[in-house]
């Protein structure tokens, strides 16, 4: 129990999921990103977005818990169930079975405010927005990182155990730094940007991420 209350707890620091694709054996899906270019979207938009990346945590959450992924809203609970698109008030739509999960805005008309599949968000950074976009990634590793510990009682030695292998910094192209101890060797994850300057773009330890949130 305390070890799923640990899990639950950086899950929800880490809050976001990256927008970068994963490999097919990824142990479970990444939390969708958090943008500071969303600022920029309309109130619906944003708030709609919010609540799926809720959605969405919930989803990995409930499946570190059972093994498998929740098959609707119903079955996420209160006050899941009970969450709509603040623009047209209808109920978001969730799929899940034991190794996927879909979610989609319930809009109707195209674009809607978008879907969140395997945990990957449907909009992107916006373009050149290259620290975003490799922050967004550090998420999605350092979330990835507490599923598999969930699975496996230990954090990943690499990327290639976590299915994420050839996941690189998108300035400098090098691949990420990740260690699954502290210096005093206990069980701690942490993810560092590679790119080979001062500063760069930050790093996340334990789920708490070096940069101001809002950056």
């Amino acid at each position: 129990m305390r070890s799923f209350t640990l899990i639950s707890t950086l899950i929800l620091v880490i809050l976001s999921a990256a927008c970068t694709s994963t490999g097919d054996d990824v142990t479970s899906p990444a939390l969708p990103n958090l943008l500071n270019e969303e600022n920029d979207l309309d109130g619906f938009t944003r708030e709609c977005r919010a609540s799926m990346r809720t959605i969405g945590s919930a989803c990995v959450i409930y499946c570190a818990s059972n093994s498998y992924y929740p098959s609707d809203l119903e079955a996420l609970g209160e006050p899941y169930s009970e969450m709509t698109c603040p623009e047209c008030g209808l109920s978001y739509e969730l799929k899940g079975d034991q190794e996927h999960f879909a979610l989609n805005c319930p809009l109707q008309g195209i674009p809607n405010h978008g879907s969140i599949i395997d945990g990957v968000a449907s909009w992107q950074p916006g373009p050149g927005n290259e620290e975003n976009a490799c922050r967004a990634t550090m998420r999605t590793i350092a979330s990835q990182a507490v599923i598999f510990f969930a699975y496996h009682d230990r954090y990943p030695n690499n990327l290639e155990e976590m299915g994420m292998a050839g996941v690189v910094c998108p300035s400098c192209e090098f691949t990420y730094i990740i260690s699954p101890v502290d210096a005093s060797g206990n069980p701690s994850f942490s993810v560092w940007c590679p790119l080979p300057f001062d500063p760069n773009h930050g790093c996340i330890i334990d789920g708490i991420v070096s940069w101001l949130e809002d950056e």
